[in-house]
C-alpha cells in the first residue's frame, strides 16, 4: 500500500478521534446493538443507556435485574468493550440506576 493509500476504517477512526466524537459513536453502537449485545429480556427493561467519560450509566425498570447486573460489572464490561470496542476500551465502570 503506498502512502497515500488508507484503509476507510482508520480514515473514520482518525476523524472521530480529531474531533472527540469516540465516546458518543460508542453510545450509538451501544443503544443501537443493546438488544442483539444483551438480549431481549435486558432490553425490555432498560430505559435508557448512556456513556460519560467512560462510565456507562444504565436506567433500569426491574430491581431484580439491577441486582444480577452489579454482580456480573466486570463482566459485562469486558463483554461490551470486546464486542464494541474496537480494540479499545471505552467503558471502564458501571453504573446501574
Amino acid at each position: 500500500m503506498d502512502r497515500n493509500q488508507f484503509k476507510i476504517g482508520d480514515a473514520v477512526q482518525a476523524f472521530l478521534r480529531s474531533h472527540n466524537l469516540e465516546e458518543r459513536f460508542f453510545e450509538a453502537s451501544l443503544k443501537s446493538d443493546w438488544e442483539e449485545l444483551m438480549g431481549e429480556k435486558v432490553a425490555e427493561k432498560t430505559n435508557d443507556i448512556s456513556l460519560e467519560k467512560g462510565c456507562l450509566i444504565l436506567y433500569l425498570s426491574s430491581a431484580p435485574l439491577r441486582n444480577q447486573l452489579r454482580m456480573k460489572q466486570g463482566a459485562m464490561i469486558d463483554y461490551l468493550n470486546k464486542k464494541i470496542g474496537r480494540g479499545k476500551q471505552p467503558i471502564r465502570k458501571v453504573l446501574i440506576r
